[in-house]
């Protein structure tokens, strides 16, 4: 079977499966003509998309405001009740490598409906109140969760290639709006049904089952990558550009992450009230979402790459730089910079997966290995930022940790954002 110039034999071209339109595709040469025909496919799969990203942090993010009172209520030690939370990160960082697999070998559509399956019944099972049960269902969300993360790069550079940076802007920007509600919502439905937290976890399973269902027509356009050819012989782990790009995604993983865990007992133990630095930790999550959209349009407009990373950066240098040192002079400032910045990192950290890739199926090995790379950092970010405070007794170390960090991702990015196609 002959390929085209993106790396994708012309018969594996998303379409509905008929000779006709194969011969179409065959006869196409111009990559910006592949991926859906038609308006009315393409409104329908990018319905189907923004359903998919709204699964993919809610059913982690609503344990948080519960954590507390699931402890209570299961007597759980701190251990216990921290890998509930901390399970599903691990298995971004340990499954993600092997994710681009499933997807060659079943396709993308027929993986993703799986795994919103998969979601629905470990969000399920997270809802039951046995310990022991909630944890087999922590391991099989975030295993889904993690196939997830990596094949819709994938979906997103092969059925929208001319579109990459607007559609990674609204499915990151939903994504991060499901885990805002997620947090919102917690605690009402905790209260709402008189007490019991189960109900705050099992809603995201019917959600997902709902998700399930909706999906089901998507396989009339199920895509198999290519079979085995030379370009899955090269090895991205040997990419010097792949590597900056994973330090990348590692960095702003790392940072939010961190942040999310750290950023208010920072302000708490500076001086600032309990509720304040709750509202302050609240602001760092909100203005998140905006930035998410906005970040990839902004990137996209700019020709000069390196200078549309410094832009993007700025709301971070000015943030992490005043958290560390001036803490509590100014600190709604810094929790809206900060908010902004890991918003738009994220974003284009999905958004370079998949346009940096030589082809889809490279965008998803791609996309693998970044967040194979960014999430094992992201799990030992907390944990090192705590470490240095226990240690040392002060939280100096620990923020000038951040502060080296976020000098890290700068150079990494200015790399990240080549124009140059990684494999293929």
């Amino acid at each position: 079977m002959t390929q085209n110039q993106d790396g994708v034999a012309p018969s594996e071209t998303l379409s509905a499966v008929s000779p006709t339109q194969q011969n179409e595709d065959i006869r196409s040469a111009d990559p910006a003509a592949r991926g859906f025909r038609h308006l009315g496919p393409h409104i329908g799969f990018l319905l189907a998309l923004l359903l998919l990203a709204a699964n993919m942090r809610g059913s982690i993010v609503a344990m948080g405001p519960l954590a507390e009172i699931v402890g209570v209520d299961l007597q759980l030690s701190g251990v216990q009740l921290g890998l509930l939370t901390t399970i599903p990160v691990l298995s971004f960082g340990v499954l993600s490598i092997f994710a681009p697999r499933l997807g060659q070998r079943f396709g993308l559509e027929a993986t993703l409906l799986t795994m919103l399956l998969f979601i629905a019944v470990g969000q399920g099972l997270r809802a039951t109140g046995s310990y022991g049960i909630m944890i087999v269902g922590t391991i099989i969300l975030g295993s889904a969760i993690a196939v997830l993360n990596v094949l819709t790069p994938s979906l997103v550079r092969r059925s929208f290639p001319t579109r990459v940076a607007l559609i990674t802007a609204l499915y990151t920007f939903t994504m991060s709006t499901g885990a805002t509600v997620a947090a919102f919502v917690a605690i009402p439905i905790r209260n709402a049904a008189d007490g019991d937290w189960r109900y705050s976890l099992g809603i995201w399973a019917v959600f997902a089952a709902l998700a399930f269902l909706l999906w089901l027509p998507m396989l009339r356009y199920r895509h198999k990558g290519p079979a085995p050819v030379s370009v899955t012989q090269v090895s991205l782990w040997k990419n010097v550009e792949a590597w900056w790009l994973a330090l990348f995604f590692g960095c702003q993983s790392l940072m939010f992450y961190t942040g999310t865990a750290w950023v208010a007992k920072v302000f708490i133990d500076s001086g600032i009230s309990e509720g304040e630095a709750a509202t302050l930790l609240t602001i760092f999550n909100v203005f998140g979402i905006p930035a998410a959209f906005a970040a990839p349009l902004i990137y996209s407009k700019i020709a000069n790459k390196k200078l549309a990373m410094v832009i993007l950066h700025v709301p971070l240098m000015i943030g992490i730089p005043g958290f560390v040192f001036a803490t509590t002079e100014l600190p709604y400032l810094w929790a809206f910079c900060m908010g902004l910045g890991q918003g738009a990192m994220i974003s284009i950290a999905l958004t370079l997966v998949g346009i940096r890739g030589a082809d889809p199926q490279t965008s998803a090995r791609l996309s693998g290995m970044c967040q194979s790379v960014g999430y094992l950092l992201a799990a030992v970010g907390p944990v090192l930022f705590g470490a240095l405070h226990d240690v040392l007794g002060n939280w100096e170390a620990a923020l000038s940790f951040l502060f080296a960090i976020v000098c890290i991702q700068m150079i990494a990015a200015l790399r990240a954002g080549s124009a140059q196609k990684i494999g293929g």
